[in-house]
């Protein structure tokens, strides 16, 4: 896989700036997107971090208990728009982080997400309101993991039980950045402890909490 390539396009709505969808592809320790025993992203598509069944990041039913936000331009998330960051290799940027996008409100009184100012997709708050709105959103793995250094309260947006257990097995220890990711996601969601069903997810989080560095810069205690 081409490590610049883009994400996907979505579905329905104006195409929005590829800032958005740049999204790169690495290989885990010269794998590939796949591991042993033939489990790939096609055939282990739906589940979670905890190896449990991915559940769905469900933009429909907060839109429900947030009328006044509804998203009538983007009312579903995910690669395949059925409101589950589910795995597969046509998803070149690996939409498989569930996040709850933050609510703000212009001076206006227009609802937007202060995520995308935040990370300078958009580059004012009227821009931002043409984006996907508050709520459950599938973004990609390898922006999420740049996207930390600079912003580390990211990591409690993330919904554990809606994102993909192939983030755990893609994010390659020897990069800084994806290292720290995983190790922001194995203490946002105690992946190290018995309840996770994978003995795999929790060996690597052990190893992450133990190599990597809780910030940019920063030497592990």
């Amino acid at each position: 896989m081409d490590k610049s390539s883009a994400g996907w396009w979505p579905r329905v709505g104006p195409i929005l700036p590829l800032v958005w969808l740049a999204c790169h592809v690495v290989t885990v320790n010269g794998k590939g997107r796949h591991l042993a025993d033939d489990e790939t992203e096609d055939t282990a598509r739906r589940l979670s971090l905890l190896g449990t069944d991915l559940q769905r990041c469900d933009r429909p039913a907060y839109m429900a208990a947030h009328p006044e936000g509804a998203d009538r331009r983007y009312p579903s998330t995910g690669y395949s728009r059925d409101n589950y960051c589910g795995s597969m290799t046509h998803d070149q940027g690996s939409h498989y982080v569930c996040v709850e996008l933050p609510r703000a409100v212009t001076k206006n009184g227009e609802v937007y997400s202060d995520f995308w100012t935040r990370t300078g997709q958009a580059s004012r708050d009227t821009e931002a309101v043409t984006w996907p709105k508050p709520g459950p959103w599938c973004i990609c793995m390898w922006a999420f993991a740049r996207m930390l250094d600079k912003n580390p309260d990211f990591s409690e947006m993330v919904e554990c039980e809606a994102t993909n257990y192939w983030v755990v097995q893609n994010y390659d220890l020897a990069q800084a950045d994806e290292c720290r990711a995983l190790r922001a996601l194995c203490t946002r969601c105690s992946l190290d402890s018995d309840t996770t069903r994978r003995d795999s997810i929790r060996q690597k989080c052990r190893l992450a909490q133990k190599i990597c560095p809780a910030k940019p810069g920063e030497a592990d205690a």
